[in-house]
């Protein structure tokens, strides 16, 4: 049963799922509305073997405003919303990158209901079954990825339109710390993203445990098995992925992991002029909080697929690393809305690998440093 208390701790559920400080503005009536907001100015470079000059990798600057609100309908239901606005503004010099951070302006934008034991569903542009094992370590991690599970708007992996989700917390309460997601995504793009004319009929599933003393881990997939016609294909052709993710923390220290496989969700995706549909991510990271503003923490990723060769995988298909770096961030919190944050990426690719961008042969292995600053509102 649900009551006008409960709005009370719904919201701040929500807040913590996504790591987010938001400011209670309206509390009345059995209506609740919370306000949050950020700017993060943030510019990278790297240095490419010549003294005193550093070669620019773009400007990443990004601005987030978001308002979530609770509305008490009754004892047993309650309504709630959740629409955040991201622009993000880069003057990347790699245009895959570039054209992906200037795409969608809306972050988020859903509403749904609440029924208390009986779970909540919600629809809108939510984000995707994927998102909820590698949440653990988005935080260890740049603006300069571009491996697919960081991506919007690509199947179920992170934040897209038009999903249907269902959440329910213990299972009923049978399951104290099992929670349940459910996911269907029906989308038909029609634009210039990779989902041209791609009809999308995904479908998502998700477990997650809480423990008591500060483990959680989450497991998720999704599967796709129709073509651009709505028609059903072959299951080795069927678009499909999955991910693992753990997460623990204790006192002042925090480490977590993720592990992401998947197939098609990029028919075509090209790196080091070879062709992938096959991929697979690990992350790993930890960090340590100082208790006097100061946090350091570490993080490593690679990410590594099977090369197509002449259209199919056969004996000359490798494998190959695609993404190899650890990153290092540090920040400082002069305090609760003002902070300085240093990152520095460094490259354990390949030092004679290259590839292509803007039609410019550039040096993808290069070592890079990030310096920005976040003011929370």
């Amino acid at each position: 049963m649900m009551n006008r208390n409960s709005l009370a701790i719904f919201i701040p559920l929500i807040l913590s799922s996504s790591s987010i400080n938001a400011k209670e503005i309206y509390n009345k009536n059995g209506q609740i509305i919370n306000f949050y907001g950020k700017i993060n100015p943030l510019y990278f470079y790297s240095y490419n073997n010549h003294p005193l000059r550093f070669h620019s990798l773009g400007n990443y600057t990004n601005l987030k405003i978001g308002v979530i609100t609770k509305s008490y309908i009754n004892e047993f239901v309650s309504g709630y919303m959740h629409i955040e606005y991201h622009p993000k503004y880069s003057s990347s010099y790699n245009e895959e990158i570039k054209n992906s951070f200037n795409k969608n302006n809306i972050s988020l934008s859903y509403v749904g209901l609440d029924f208390g034991k009986w779970g909540e569903i919600n629809y809108g542009r939510n984000y995707g079954i994927l998102y909820y094992p590698k949440k653990f370590t988005n935080s260890y991690f740049d603006n300069t990825e571009t491996i697919i599970f960081h991506k919007d708007d690509n199947f179920l992996t992170s934040r897209v339109d038009d999903v249907v989700t269902y959440k329910n917390k213990d299972i009923l309460g049978y399951f104290k710390g099992f929670n349940i997601i459910l996911q269907h995504h029906n989308y038909c793009r029609n634009d210039e993203s990779h989902l041209n004319k791609k009809y999308n009929d995904s479908w998502g599933a998700g477990l997650q445990y809480n423990s008591e003393y500060g483990f959680k881990i989450v497991g998720s997939t999704e599967i796709n098995p129709y073509d651009e016609n709505n028609n059903l294909i072959n299951k080795k052709d069927w678009i499909k992925a999955y991910g693992l993710g753990c997460y623990y923390s204790y006192k002042n220290t925090t480490v977590a992991s993720f592990y992401g496989h998947s197939n098609n969700i990029e028919r075509n995706f090209t790196k080091f002029n070879k062709i992938y549909k096959t991929l697979d991510s690990i992350e790993v990271s930890g960090k340590y909080n100082f208790n006097n503003g100061l946090q350091a923490s570490i993080g490593y990723i690679k990410t590594f697929g099977k090369e197509l060769v002449n259209g199919n995988y056969n004996q000359q298909s490798k494998s190959n690393s695609l993404n190899n770096h650890i990153n290092f961030i540090i920040t400082y919190n002069f305090n609760k809305n003002f902070v300085l944050n240093i990152h520095y990426k460094y490259n354990l690719l390949n030092k004679h690998t290259l590839f292509d961008i803007n039609k410019n042969s550039f040096d993808n292995t290069n070592d890079s440093v990030g310096t920005g600053m976040t003011y929370n509102f």
